[in-house]
């Protein structure tokens, strides 16, 4: 439950931060296609997560990032979760964006009633960029429930998510998140998800994404 509260805190203080500069931001529209492959091993408590990403302008219709990376998860316990990953991302025009990141995650999960969940993650990301080394702390909050129709059971969800940037020494970054999770089979799933993301550091730009997850897990 702190850890809940300092999230919402956290939340409130970076969106009334916001606020003043989000009238003044750039906007894009963008889309976000990613494909996962999840690995379980025996105890089905851990897992390898191997991903790739691509960050597309809808508007010039050009792709100008991608990403790759690997993550483990391991459930220390029904309420707790870690992660250990990493990540490399590069522009993909030939610009100057070039980043190799370590993340950490820990997650504590919270059990409401009419099987709602709801997850407060940490994650703390330590990027070595060519302008040199940053820390990037992320709280995000994740509201979750299983719904079932006729044996067929998919997954809403919506997250609000703050950034804390020390190369600005502030919140630079704030996302809203809206998608759901549906298995197609035993071993694939797809997730599609809109996101609402405004950065005001350096300057403010607002994004509008839409997202969309292949996820095969064996």
């Amino acid at each position: 439950m702190r850890r809940a509260a300092r999230t919402l805190t956290s939340l409130f203080l970076a969106a009334t931060a916001a606020s003043a500069s989000s009238a003044r931001a750039e906007e894009s529209n963008e889309f976000w296609p990613e494909a996962q492959i999840h690995y379980w091993f025996d105890d089905r408590k851990s897992r390898a997560i191997l991903m790739g990403s691509l960050s597309r302008n809808r508007a010039s219709d050009t792709t100008y990032q991608a990403e790759q990376g690997l993550t483990f998860e391991h459930q220390f316990a029904d309420y707790f979760l870690g992660r250990i990953g990493y990540r490399h991302g590069a522009s993909t025009e030939g610009g100057a964006y070039n980043e190799n990141r370590l993340l950490l995650e820990q997650t504590f999960r919270l059990y409401l009633p009419d099987k709602v969940i709801v997850d407060a993650r940490t994650r703390e990301d330590f990027r070595w960029l060519d302008s040199g080394f940053a820390v990037r702390l992320r709280e995000r909050l994740q509201v979750q429930r299983d719904f079932t129709i006729d044996n067929y059971t998919f997954t809403p969800y919506t997250s609000a998510e703050v950034f804390f940037d020390t190369r600005y020494g502030q919140f630079a970054r704030y996302r809203l998140t809206l998608g759901v999770t549906l298995p197609i089979d035993k071993h694939i799933s797809v997730e599609p998800y809109l996101v609402r993301q405004v950065d005001w550091a350096p300057s403010g730009v607002i994004t509008n994404a839409l997202g969309f997850i292949l996820i095969m897990a064996f």
